[in-house]
């Protein structure tokens, strides 16, 4: 069966000890990993996940990691993405570049273009044989300041074996972070629709190994400050805390978190709880429930809370190769517009009054290696 947190340890953390999976060259120094994916969407109503009413729209991505060790305590770790998404042109980037000096289990030193190490899956990504579902859910790494990839500074991390078989894992990191947040109109740089904005922050998480293999508690968070365009000398400041518990056996993945989001423009918290059981050694059933809801400053009419707001339902069916190949299917029920929009239109009518019930089937296939 699948060693998913050996895997997932392996790709995620990046840490010195242990054998790394991948294509390892130049007597165990250097290593390639690579992860891909190809997804299409049907949707009625809305326009969700890249999904439209038309079978014919796709995503499709691909990503190399480089790993190599120079020394006995040095790993060098650079990541780049290809990416197009539906009606979007083929970009490239960057997604990490840092080094890592281990002095000892218990404290690493991570400089560069670093992983944020926030949620269960943020430094997994991009690895779509790590989740039971081709999208991750919206409210907590979909278009948010939640969902952040990466950050550009230095970070500490490390283990600590506890009595027991207990151990705790750290992080703690500052530098700076690109979020992302609505259009406007005195924005200067975009990607995906949205606005990105270079920020300050600092933040950290805490990891709980349990003793039961693949069970594991965080709890993590960060605080961020950008420099206002109205006053100079002041920040608007944003603040994200969560929480998140897993389990990955042979059989059976449980995932669950929660995280609220502070800032002086928006209060947001999301929230979701994924499961998924082996049938067979081949055959995966998949289910999610997730809920995110946004808080404005000002009064919302009540036509347009519906752009606020995001529930959804998803039920899955997978089909695994091998633990490096899948095929994925899964139908998606959505309530609210907060990441399911109407189909960009002159009609003025149709963005005030949308459709907030919105179905999704999704298929799709991942690899790595």
């Amino acid at each position: 069966m699948f060693h998913l947190r050996r895997l997932s340890l392996c790709l995620g953390f990046l840490l010195v000890s242990g054998t790394a999976s991948g294509m390892p060259l130049a007597d165990g120094k250097f290593f390639i990993h690579g992860y891909g994916h190809l997804s299409t969407g049907r949707t009625w109503e809305n326009v969700y996940l890249g999904g439209n009413e038309e079978l014919g729209l796709h995503d499709v991505g691909s990503t190399l990691l480089v790993r190599a060790l120079p020394t006995e305590r040095l790993v060098i770790n650079t990541q780049f993405s290809f990416e197009k998404a539906p009606g979007q042109d083929l970009e490239l980037e960057v997604d990490y570049a840092f080094a890592e000096y281990a002095f000892s289990d218990k404290f690493h030193l991570r400089v560069g273009r670093n992983q944020l190490p926030l949620a269960l899956y943020s430094e997994i990504y991009d690895v779509g044989t790590l989740r039971p579902f081709n999208a991750l859910p919206q409210g907590t790494y979909g278009p948010t300041s939640i969902g952040v990839e990466n950050y550009n500074g230095l970070g500490l991390t490390g283990r600590i074996n506890l009595p027991g078989e207990w151990m705790v894992e750290y992080d703690a990191y500052g530098g700076f972070l690109d979020l992302k947040e609505p259009l406007s109109q005195d924005c200067d740089d975009t990607e995906g629709g949205l606005c990105v904005i270079e920020s300050q922050l600092a933040g950290g998480r805490l990891a709980l190994w349990a003793p039961l293999e693949g069970l594991r508690f965080t709890t993590s968070g960060f605080v961020s400050r950008t420099p206002t365009k109205t006053a100079e000398g002041e920040h608007d400041v944003l603040g994200v805390v969560g929480v998140g518990a897993e389990y990955l056996g042979e059989s059976l993945w449980l995932r669950a978190e929660f995280f609220n989001l502070f800032s002086e423009v928006a209060t947001a918290r999301t929230g979701y709880l994924e499961a998924a059981y082996f049938v067979t050694p081949h055959w995966q059933v998949a289910g999610r429930v997730e809920g995110s809801r946004t808080w404005a400053p000002t009064a919302v009419p009540d036509e347009l809370v519906t752009y606020l707001r995001h529930r959804e339902v998803a039920v899955g069916l997978n089909y695994w190769f091998d633990p490096h190949l899948v095929f994925k299917v899964s139908f998606h029920n959505v309530i609210g517009n907060r990441f399911a929009m109407p189909e960009a239109t002159d009609d003025l009518a149709a963005l005030l009054h949308p459709e907030p019930h919105t179905r999704l089937l999704s298929l799709g296939s991942q690899f790595s290696f």
